[in-house]
């Protein structure tokens, strides 16, 4: 009735004064056909005012349910009490009911552990392929029975059944959408479970069962393999860092072969650990041992190749320590490095030219740098035409670290 009487007031407006009375007398003729037309419009907003606050509610009870899967029960209960007031026909009622519930089903299922979920998706979706479609859509036909009756889920003793029944409640589509959504979320939280057991036997040095690895559900047979790969090299390597350390604590000089070498650098790069000097480290296994660690030389070589004068000089300080242990080192003279010769150059500024720590490594700077360097190896050739590619032995090494005054006599180099 107010739709009609509000559309007649906005008609009587918009019409000329002579036309009002003919335009009454339609309207009152045609009254019970209109009513009946306008009551279906409001019939239509009414339902579909109930059905959105229903769809609220759902969501609102879904979220409860994802925060208390426990709370399903009640939650159910409260659906069917708003139901039973809402003012909607007998087959509204039952689409909105079937809607909720799944919502509901759906939300308490997700929050089952995926290796749980998974496995019951796979199944509740072959168990529809096999039935036909005959098997589909019966289930949510029989909600209210399956929910309250004597075979709801919470009857079951069996968990698996519990999951299974409320499955039963949900179309294909969304088990499709919530297997798609398991198996991404099962990966990313495998492949986070392979970074902390990878922290793990990194932090641990492998000093923990396999067992672990063979018995963790969220790792799938490639990646436990491989971390079960990792475990033993890890347990490996921590036990030869140990005996390479304890070689190196020994008083006994062991292999003069490539174990040797092997041992001090193992040692050396296991003991690197930024809470020893390194430099004092590797001294000290030159002295102890007779060897130079390779990645030690290495660190020296980039120091001497280095643009900043302060880094230069101290890898020349530590490099003539290094040849005053070891002028033999095979690992010094290096090709590829060639410490040696670039200590002979050291030598020759310092000892030759007369110059300062200091002001060499200022010049050796300016050498490294792309666009000075062949200056600086012409200025070498012109004071010293023999230095380059000298093969120097242990005697020339020992020369070369002997004060100025008897290596250079004044005047010398010239």
């Amino acid at each position: 009735m107010a739709h009609l009487e509000k559309s007649r007031e906005q008609a009587l407006k918009e019409l000329p004064a002579g036309s009002r009375d003919a335009f009454n007398r339609h309207v009152e003729a045609q009254r019970d056909r209109y009513i009946n037309g306008f009551a279906a419009i409001e019939a239509g907003e009414n339902e579909r005012y109930f059905q959105q606050g229903l769809e609220e509610e759902g969501i609102r009870l879904a979220s409860e349910v994802r925060e208390n899967p426990d709370g399903l029960e009640e939650a159910f209960e409260q659906a069917r009490t708003l139901l039973s007031a809402a003012p909607l026909p007998a087959e509204g009622k039952k689409a909105a009911y079937a809607k909720i519930s799944e919502t509901l089903a759906e939300s308490w299922a997700e929050t089952r552990p995926l290796e749980e979920l998974l496995p019951a998706i796979g199944d509740e979706l072959a168990r529809r392929e096999f039935a036909g479609p005959e098997g589909l859509g019966n289930e949510l036909e029989r909600v209210g029975e399956t929910v309250n009756g004597p075979d709801r889920p919470e009857a079951f003793a069996d968990e698996s059944q519990v999951l299974a029944e409320r499955l039963k409640l949900l179309p294909g589509e969304t088990l499709g959408r919530m297997q798609v959504n398991a198996v991404k979320s099962r990966a990313a939280i495998a492949a986070g479970e392979v970074g902390k057991i990878e922290r793990r036997i990194e932090a641990s040095f492998g000093q923990f069962d396999k067992s672990e690895i063979e018995a963790n559900g969220l790792l799938d047979p490639r990646q436990k393999t491989r971390l079960i790969g990792q475990l033993e090299v890890a347990k490996k390597e921590h036990i030869a860092n140990i005996e390479a350390a304890n070689w190196l604590l020994s008083s006994e000089e062991g292999d003069r072969g490539p174990q040797r070498q092997k041992n001090a650098d193992r040692a050396f790069t296991f003991l690197d650990n930024g809470e020893i000097d390194r430099d004092t480290l590797a001294l000290k296994i030159v002295e102890t041992k007779g060897v130079v660690p390779e990645s030690y030389a290495a660190a020296l070589s980039k120091g001497t190749r280095s643009n900043e004068p302060e880094v230069i000089l101290r890898a020349y300080e530590n490099l003539t320590k290094v040849l005053a242990l070891a002028p033999q080192s095979a690992v010094l003279a290096k090709r590829e490095r060639n410490l040696v010769d670039r200590f002979e150059k050291w030598t020759l500024l310092t000892k030759g030219y007369g110059l300062s720590p200091e002001e060499a490594a200022e010049t050796l700077a300016k050498g490294n740098d792309s666009g000075s360097a062949h200056n600086l190896e012409e200025a070498f050739d012109r004071q010293f035409p023999d230095w380059e590619g000298k093969d120097l032995g242990s005697q020339t090494l020992k020369e070369l670290l002997t004060p100025a005054d008897t290596r250079f006599p004044e005047g010398s180099g010239g």
